[in-house]
């Protein structure tokens, strides 16, 4: 593959997401060869809520290159939908990255990215260090980063599928280093309700921690030294600090969730002042 642009498409499975997924598919449209997007009519752990405006946001995006391709469906796992997502763009692209619709890239560590896979082209799958945000207006980050190494970008060949979560049946692994890119990921940097309707869908359910959307989510709120943050393994998020609005990827920068930014206050909330909030 060296010598020629190694193709790379974008994967997006997706229910109920139109808090990020617009943003999600700018910060990579113009990296991915093509651009894979599957909405789910229902969560994997069954039940759910009505569907939200992710389709249409979809279906709205301009696409001048013709990369999006768009599927609606219903899977019984997050493996089966993956698959599927993955045959949409089979043969389009020598590599697939798992891109969940809240989670964003920096235009520079993109490009970093795709030089860094195309010169080992004998790894089969590749594994992402995370920089994780938590509340909005303004965003909070993990501190220190969560230890997660998610796979995220895997060789696609004939034989390929996915066989767990992220990873596929691909031989040879590695974990890209954080000064090639991290995956800024904005799960938890959403509303109450949204945050609310996410721990009742998403496929980890049966692990919460008890009571952590009142003892947690919302007491944080109220004291922002609390730790152990993280909704199945606490200590895996052991504090939220303030995120300065210039290390965000580029495209978050005009996020509704990033504009609490009244002129007098300029840039102190980015400093950790503890200012009122709207």
């Amino acid at each position: 593959m060296i010598g020629r642009r190694t193709r790379i498409a974008a994967g997006i499975c997706a229910y109920n997401e139109q808090d990020y997924i617009v943003y999600a598919i700018r910060a990579i449209y113009d990296f991915a060869d093509a651009i894979a997007v599957s909405v789910s009519t229902k969560p994997w752990s069954g039940g759910g809520e009505l569907p939200d405006r992710t389709l249409d946001l979809v279906r709205e995006f301009p696409d001048p290159a013709g990369k999006l391709r768009i599927q609606t469906g219903q899977w019984t796992t997050e493996t089966d939908q993956r698959n599927a997502n993955l045959e949409m763009v089979r043969g389009a692209a020598e590599y697939y990255m798992i891109v969940d619709a809240d989670e964003i890239y920096t235009r520079e560590g993109l490009s970093r990215l795709r030089s860094y896979v195309a010169w080992r082209p004998h790894i089969g799958q590749f594994r992402m260090r995370f920089r994780t945000y938590w509340k909005t207006n303004p965003f909070y980050v993990i501190d220190p980063p969560e230890p997660l190494k998610a796979y995220t970008i895997t060789r696609v060949r004939p034989t390929t599928r996915f066989v767990g979560l992220r990873r596929t049946n691909e031989r040879w692994r590695r974990a890209i280093p954080r000064r090639v890119v991290e995956c800024h990921h904005f799960s938890y940097a959403r509303p109450n309700e949204s945050v609310l309707r996410k721990i009742r869908s998403f496929s980890h359910r049966g692990e919460l921690v008890p009571n952590w959307y009142e003892n947690v989510w919302l007491r944080w709120d109220e004291d922002h030294s609390l730790e152990n943050l993280h909704p199945v393994h606490p200590a895996e998020y052991k504090r939220a600090v303030p995120a300065d609005i210039d290390s965000l990827p580029e495209v978050m920068r005009d996020h509704p969730f990033a504009r609490w930014h009244p002129p007098e206050f300029d840039n102190r909330w980015c400093l950790g002042l503890d200012l009122p909030r709207p």
